[in-house]
């Protein structure tokens, strides 16, 4: 199961007989199960992926079939219970996938939490084309639960950023386009356990402002948006369908694997997650300026601005979100006036973005006065873009 770390505090030593513990208790878990009948059908969950004409990074999860539908008017109870059956995750390990893109094929194996991800170059490339989303189909092709006696297979999008890309923009997702409230465990717990896609709330102005930075000054482009977040896979589902229902641009939503809080070999790659999955993107397109997105209330913008020192040149401005602590604000406006070359703002909300975004030459002013008049109305202000999105 994938869990949070229940382990902080123990040595070094005592927390790695516990993730070994863990991993051989899930294996065994999974292999008696399989022997018994008592496993349910395997669902392929393929996550949103990017990559280039030339290569291709995706990845996806095999998990028994948890069948969560959520609805507008679900009950809190009802979303108790998605909200369970979504972190009580019954992986399948050793699963193979194979993954057809670009009329090619290639091969994958789940690991131990069930998770199968596919770096590799393209050959031949992607041929040049105005469509930045592309279809790649995921196919299960061997469960250790015994043989696969019908096709199991997913379809999900691949962004590939192509000419009309001016600059991208990375995000953060809690605190910064949907409302988490990080800085309270209490009021964070309740939010994630007891609301769902459709009752939780983006910030107001945030669908508007973040079209603004898809289409650009011109209001042609077609600037790439990805959002990284410390929040676990597990929450993958609804945070890709409160996009949906917020009509927010889509793009590649990239959370990190909690099963590693509990393994001291992969510990620091779990604290890390958000500096090395902005890296990674960075070094994907490096012929790409980026805009940095994040808000106050947790490391965003010290890891901002190491992501500037790094890339120099390649940032274009840091914008974060103020969350209601004057503390973590001063904080964070104290490290924006050390930055001497690129543009940091502490901005109260979206249009505070919006004006400074247009300044600098990021946004058309239509677009301003779209997040403007979104204040009021955020959906109908971009439903048109989101009908027409690449």
């Amino acid at each position: 199961m994938n869990k949070h770390d229940s382990t902080n505090g123990l040595p070094d030593k005592l927390r790695a007989w516990f993730a070994r513990l863990e991993t051989t208790a899930d294996r065994y878990t999974f292999s008696f199960r399989a022997k018994t009948g008592l496993v349910a059908p395997p669902e392929i969950v393929p996550y949103r992926g990017y990559g280039t004409a030339e290569l291709l990074h995706c990845r996806g999860r095999i998990l028994q079939n948890k069948n969560i539908i959520a609805a507008g008017n679900d009950s809190i109870w009802r979303n108790l219970i998605n909200s369970y059956r979504r972190f009580e995750s019954d992986e399948v390990p050793g699963a193979t996938v194979q993954i057809r893109f670009n009329g090619q094929i290639f091969e994958t194996v789940s690991n131990e939490e069930g998770y199968f991800t596919l770096h590799t170059p393209l050959n031949p490339p992607l041929p040049a084309t105005a469509r930045i989303w592309h279809t790649a189909q995921f196919n299960l092709t061997h469960s250790p639960a015994g043989e696969v006696n019908s096709i199991i297979y997913a379809d999900d999008e691949i962004l590939i950023p192509n000419h009309l890309a001016k600059y991208g923009i990375i995000s953060d997702l809690d605190d910064t386009v949907i409302r988490s409230n990080v800085i309270s465990k209490v009021r964070m717990l309740y939010l994630a356990l007891f609301k769902n896609a459709y009752t939780r709330l983006a910030f107001r102005g945030v669908p508007a402002l973040y079209w603004a930075f898809r289409k650009g000054s011109a209001g042609a482009a077609k600037n790439p948006i990805f959002y990284v977040s410390n929040s676990p896979w597990n929450m993958y589902d609804m945070l890709d369908e409160f996009m949906d229902v917020n009509h927010i641009p889509k793009g590649p939503i990239l959370l990190r694997d909690f099963g590693h809080a509990n393994n001291p070999d992969l510990a620091e790659a779990f604290k890390k997650h958000k500096y090395n999955e902005t890296v990674k993107i960075l070094e994907t397109y490096p012929h790409l300026p980026f805009i940095l997105i994040g808000d106050s209330g947790e490391k965003d913008a010290d890891i901002y601005m190491e992501i500037a020192r790094r890339f120099e040149g390649r940032i274009l401005c840091i914008y974060i979100r103020a969350v209601k602590d004057k503390k973590r604000n001063l904080r964070v406006q104290q490290l924006a006036n050390t930055s001497a070359t690129v543009p940091f703002l502490l901005a109260k909300d979206s249009i505070d973005m919006a004006k400074h975004a247009h300044q600098l030459g990021f946004i058309s002013k239509q677009s301003l006065y779209r997040i403007s008049q979104s204040q009021y109305n955020d959906r109908s202000s971009v439903v048109d873009f989101w009908l027409e999105d690449e």
